[in-house]
């Protein structure tokens, strides 16, 4: 089934449900792991995850995700005022090289290379 998931924490995933997407609330990287494992084998659509939780993933199973085309995995940012634009700025740039296969930079004018 073709759509978003998103693996969020408890509190976070109420805000998500009211914007009309599907969560599934976990508690640690450990339980977000064991979740992901079972959600690979048949979710065809974008898997989000709780950013922390995603980077705390085994490595094993980072490599994956990183590998898969199908279903997008992809880090959910947290949405924190303290998060430095440079890291949501790569952040988008990773979601849009594994959502289209390539990577695209802008210039200082903002100007594709």
């Amino acid at each position: 089934m073709s759509r978003l998931l998103v693996l969020t924490t408890r509190d976070l995933a109420v805000g998500y449900r009211l914007a009309g997407a599907n969560t599934v609330e976990v508690a640690s990287a450990a339980q977000t792991a064991a979740v992901l494992e079972g959600l690979l084998a048949v979710e065809d659509g974008v898997i989000a995850v709780h950013a922390p939780y995603f980077h705390a993933l085994p490595t094993r199973l980072r490599r994956r995700v990183d590998s898969l085309r199908i279903p997008l995995v992809v880090s959910l940012p947290t949405g924190t005022a303290s998060e430095p634009v440079t890291d949501r700025s790569q952040r988008l740039l990773e979601l849009l090289r594994q959502a289209i296969g390539y990577e695209i930079t802008f210039g200082d004018e903002g100007t594709a290379r």
